[in-house]
């Protein structure tokens, strides 16, 4: 199924500026990826194993949070990834980028927090990761690991996103509780203030 299939087969009827996620794994689009152009708003894309071997035709996705290009023939070209500001998640494991020298692109993605380069040749050059949270000071997971060496898998990741929203919400609660409580005191005073009257 090429790109442009697999695209609309997912997105139906839906408009392309209302399209913010689009999972096109497999999909035959080889380097031809001009028609991913009128979805200027996602925020999340994963074009795994769909015999990509270079993205220079990659559009300016400025929203996009998220991008999955694994399993795919990427030597380089990584520029074109930098046109997506906003990236915090990048996966290009079983790609064939050779050395940290392919990824020094990715430096200038100020935001990307977590990168996964597991199955490529660049793995095996001396002080790999430690290279690599130099050169993305931004970094906080690569291939599943910190800085320290700690294993941390994307569900973790996501806890921590869930826990600190809750928070928020806990937050929100006790204070429209408290507000309540304020309202119900008024209340209380004024009832006694007309009973005196």
């Amino acid at each position: 199924m090429s790109l442009e299939e697999s695209i609309a087969k997912q997105i139906g009827d839906t408009k392309p500026l209302d399209v913010e996620r689009l999972c096109l794994d497999q999909a035959k689009c080889g380097d031809n990826l001009a028609a991913l152009s009128p979805y200027k708003n996602l925020v999340s894309l994963s074009l795994q194993d769909c015999g990509i071997t270079s993205l220079e035709t990659l559009p300016e996705l400025s929203l996009l949070t998220t991008l999955k290009l694994g399993d795919n023939r990427i030597k380089g070209g990584l520029e074109f990834i930098t046109k997506s500001p906003e990236l915090e998640k990048l996966y290009l494991a079983g790609n064939m980028i050779p050395d940290i020298e392919a990824l020094k692109p990715l430096s200038k993605l100020t935001k990307l927090e977590w990168l996964d380069l597991e199955g490529n040749p660049a793995k095996e050059e001396d002080g790999y990761s430690a290279k690599l949270f130099d050169l993305i000071p931004s970094l906080v997971v690569l291939d599943g690991k910190d800085k320290g060496g700690e294993e941390l898998d994307e569900a973790d990741d996501d806890d921590e996103e869930e826990e600190e929203e809750e928070e928020g919400e806990d937050e929100d609660e006790e204070g429209a509780e408290g507000e309540e409580e304020e309202e119900e005191e008024e209340d209380d005073e004024n009832d006694n203030y007309r009973a005196i009257l």
